[in-house]
């Protein structure tokens, strides 16, 4: 019985000591080239201004995980990422917790338009729509900003 368990320990030691990886990466990067002018053009008066503040922080902890860099100065950077907040409802999280997101009234809802705009001009446009309607402990709406820069993320790569 012992001699089966001892067989057993260093076989899946051995699986595990047995992996490995190795990246060899030859690729030109200068910082300047990927330079990207983080815009809010959400008018700050409204209700809207505090939600394209988070937007904001949204997109720069996710282009932080991309070749991306969040420049602070417009005129050097290679990209101005211009977006703009049309619909902002935080929905009640009270009442999609007690609802298990049924109720399409507690749904808490972002609306952006953005623009990527190059030295050439507008390189792509799109509109961005995230809503949350449940999950644990009803859902955040700092979810809904993640996903907005997770999908404006995404729009940007072929860039």
């Amino acid at each position: 019985m012992n001699k089966w368990i001892v067989t057993g320990f260093i076989f899946a030691v051995g699986l595990v000591a047995c992996t490995g990886t190795q990246t060899v990466t030859h690729k030109r990067w200068e910082k300047d080239l990927n330079l990207v002018y983080l815009r809010d053009i959400t008018s700050k008066s409204s209700s809207l201004g505090q939600a394209g503040s988070r937007l904001r922080q949204a997109l720069e902890r996710r282009l932080d995980d991309s070749l991306f860099i969040v420049g602070e100065e417009r005129r050097r950077a290679k990209y101005e990422l211009k977006f703009k907040i049309i619909r902002f409802d935080e929905g009640s999280r009270l009442k999609r917790l007690a609802t298990f997101g049924i109720d399409d009234g507690s749904k808490a809802l972002l609306n952006v338009k953005v623009a990527l705009i190059g030295k050439q001009g507008t390189l792509g446009a799109w509109q961005v729509k995230t809503w949350v309607k449940g999950g644990i402990m009803g859902g955040s709406d700092e979810k809904l900003f993640s996903q907005a820069a997770e999908q404006i993320l995404q729009h940007m790569k072929g860039y």
